[in-house]
């Protein structure tokens, strides 16, 4: 992933990445892994979508970040 090269992406993640944990947990499905449903539901209580973002647009964040998964899980 092009992204994880840049230092300064990796820097800011790991800052965030325990404290949305629990963001994760809640909307995860029973398996502990986020739908496209899931995703949606999260963007729609944030005000991410439909305010700020599209569905087209929230779908490419969603499928990105579900390749991030993919790429590091094997």
């Amino acid at each position: 992933m092009e992204i994880l090269r840049d230092e300064q992406v990796v820097e800011i993640l790991s800052c965030v990445h325990k404290t949305l944990i629990p963001y994760y947990q809640y909307y995860a499905n029973a398996k502990g892994l986020m739908n496209f449903d899931g995703f949606s539901k999260f963007c729609h209580d944030f005000g991410i979508f439909p305010d700020i973002l599209t569905k087209s647009k929230i779908m490419k964040f969603f499928t990105t970040l579900s390749g991030f998964y993919t790429s590091t899980s094997g």
